[in-house]
């Protein structure tokens, strides 16, 4: 982000585009910082008896079901859910955001699943 706001301000264009792009980029970069620093912890809990999985804190998606596929690596974890209206909700779980243990009972169930 900073790359392109160097580039604009040391390519011959206008100043006035120039000025704008700067903006334009300026705002979208306080937009993420806002939403990152707004976003809310949210608790996965799978009851293995009905299948689904529930978002803690997400009221709209009360039974979350599993999609075939799922991405799996020693460090990240993407796993895609589909809502009843046949939406899909993706969540990313690094190895960072919960603890070694959990994180690997957490592979081992969506491996165990996809074979």
């Amino acid at each position: 982000m900073l790359t392109v706001i160097f580039l604009l301000v040391i390519l011959p264009i206008l100043l006035w585009p120039k000025t704008i792009a700067i903006a334009v980029i300026i705002v979208l970069l306080v937009r993420a910082v806002f939403v990152w620093g707004n976003a809310q912890n949210q608790i996965l809990l799978f009851n293995p008896e009905t299948d689904y999985w529930q978002l803690d804190g997400a009221e709209e998606y009360q039974e979350l079901r599993l999609k075939p596929d799922q991405f799996v690596t020693a460090g990240l974890v993407i796993m895609y859910f589909e809502t009843p209206q046949g939406s899909v909700i993706k969540r990313f779980i690094t190895r960072d955001v919960v603890c070694k243990a959990d994180h690997h009972r957490l592979r081992v169930l969506l491996l165990a699943r996809s074979h």
